[in-house]
């Protein structure tokens, strides 16, 4: 059986740090959404297990991949030792703060799932999905979520429709250096101003007041390639006529989208950089 399935990419809507845990991670409440921008995982069978990469991106293909992680969970969760060829077609930029990697480990778990007979449950999927990284569980479901802790709970809404420019400039930042470049931040939001400042909004269809909302506590780490972040790419976002925010811990960012026909083009067009308009899912 050939089993086809699409990997969503995401964006931070907003991102606010309430600390750091005493296991390390930061403590977070972020609001995501899925996009229309896809890697796509290919299975087929096999006599053992098996991972190939398509496209211009070099990624690991031993344990480190997020995808041989789900492979090896999945069987240790289930006894069952999947025995697939994996192809991955990488389009979402790697080290862009879209959760490439993550929703490709999402994806990898759901498809196991499905071509051996769903043993687990969707709850079960989520519990193996925290245990890979932190943006997995969300990938589970994808659509539009607050995320709290190191953004393994989730409350999810109806998705909402909307547009948005996407930037990829031409580096990528890595995301535990962003974060160990973070300086003290320790705020007390909750889901309740989550929903306040940015779902309510959303739901209703008010992008200006989502955007006037958005807010990202990376935006205050240190780290070289989040400065050049907003030294080099938000002014470009700016210029086009849209307020940029960082997704994650970029380097990508974004901007909402009311009426296509009033953005101006031209500034990306001379900067070079990777740009898309795509759609909320």
């Amino acid at each position: 059986m050939k089993l086809i399935v699409p990997a969503p990419a995401k964006v931070n809507l907003s991102l606010w740090i309430n600390g750091k845990r005493p296991d390390g991670y930061h403590e977070l409440v972020t609001v995501l959404h899925t996009v229309n921008l896809f890697d796509t995982l290919t299975f087929m069978p096999s006599d053992r297990f098996e991972l190939q990469v398509e496209g211009d991106q070099l990624l690991p293909l031993g344990r480190s991949n997020l995808i041989v992680k789900a492979a090896e969970l999945f069987r240790r969760a289930t006894g069952i030792k999947p025995n697939v060829k994996i192809k991955l077609l990488k389009k979402i930029p790697i080290g862009a703060g879209l959760g490439g990697g993550s929703s490709n480990a999402a994806a990898a778990l759901k498809a196991l799932n499905t071509l051996y007979g769903k043993p687990l449950s969707e709850p079960e999927l989520h519990q193996l999905a925290a245990q890979i990284g932190s943006d997995v569980p969300f990938f589970i479901r994808g659509g539009l979520a607050v995320a709290t802790g190191r953004g393994e709970k989730l409350k999810h809404y109806n998705p909402a429709h909307f547009k948005l420019l996407l930037v990829y400039p031409d580096f990528s930042c890595p995301t535990a250096e962003v974060y160990k470049s973070l300086p003290p931040i320790n705020r007390e939001m909750g889901v309740e101003d989550a929903e306040k400042l940015i779902i309510s909004p959303l739901i209703v269809g008010n992008l200006r007041e989502v955007a006037e909302n958005a807010h990202n506590d990376l935006e205050e780490s240190k780290h070289p390639c989040v400065e050049r972040v907003k030294r080099e790419v938000k002014p470009v976002l700016e210029e086009v006529g849209v307020k940029p925010i960082m997704s994650g811990s970029g380097s990508c960012v974004f901007g909402l989208v009311e009426d296509e026909k009033e953005i101006d083009l031209s500034p990306l067009k001379k900067s070079g950089w990777w740009y898309k308009l795509l759609t909320a899912i």
